[in-house]
């Protein structure tokens, strides 16, 4: 993000954590609070976890004027979001790097350095029994230390994904693409709007243009989009709980 004004997908009240103003802030449980994206059914993913993610998630590219974004399919259509319980609990094993993230967000203020913000709106600040993000000196509690460079990393695999879908977009080798679903008492549903790695143009691809992108460490990110094609049909029911899996960007 370049201001905190433009806010991102969930973020609503982007402000600056300043040591002072929010010295007495707790933050309730944010591994376990995902009711704000039951609503979304494309979540931005990153690169860096394609390879976790893709046995459990489908990964595909949503074209924008601004250019094509990697994402993570939730739903089948807007509104819903297969993977979020009634009660707000994330059911995969893989949690997306961006829910993980989220309050948190680096921004870069006009005429300063980049500051750790966060999402004022979010609904799990002033928790009593949460954690501190402030120890009583002003300095940085663990929990808020790892936010921060949670959040960094996340920030550095962004940059390395806009890299990844200019050059996917560069090669040609995106393609609009419909997803037909079809669940256990055989009703359909379509999943539209989206472009996939376009299998015939990678192989078509030349030496010189395979060389750039196994340099650039993206070939094997290709190759899991492709494979997370078969998790499109864990929409049709919504993903049972299981044990978390080691995650990327951590």
């Amino acid at each position: 993000m370049s201001d905190v004004s433009a806010n991102p997908l969930f973020y609503k009240s982007v402000t600056p954590l300043d040591s002072q103003r929010h010295k007495s802030l707790r933050l309730g449980r944010p591994d376990r609070a995902f009711g704000y994206a039951s609503l979304s059914n494309l979540i931005p993913a990153v690169v860096d976890e394609f390879e976790l993610a893709a046995p459990e998630l489908c990964i595909a590219f949503l074209p924008t004027p601004a250019g094509a974004s990697a994402v993570f399919v939730t739903g089948t259509a807007p509104g819903q979001n297969c993977f979020v319980s009634d009660t707000g609990n994330w059911t995969g094993a893989y949690v997306p790097a961006y829910l993980r993230r989220y309050p948190f967000i680096i921004g870069d203020i006009a005429g300063s350095e980049s500051v750790l913000c966060f999402d004022e709106s979010y609904a799990g600040f002033g928790d009593p029994m949460g954690q501190p993000l402030f120890e009583a000196d002003g300095n940085r509690t663990e929990a808020l230390a790892k936010a921060l460079a949670f959040s960094q990393t996340y920030r550095d695999a962004a940059k390395r994904t806009e890299s990844f879908c200019r050059m996917l977009t560069d090669f040609a080798l995106l393609q609009a693409a419909t997803l037909d679903i079809t669940a256990a008492d055989g009703s359909r549903s379509t999943v539209h709007g989206i472009e996939i790695i376009d299998e015939a143009a990678l192989a078509a691809l030349s030496g010189d243009r395979l060389a750039q992108l196994n340099g650039a460490g993206f070939l094997r990110a290709i190759y899991a989009q492709i494979t997370s094609l078969r998790a499109i049909s864990r929409l049709t029911v919504p993903a049972a709980p299981a044990p978390a899996l080691e995650e990327a960007t951590n």
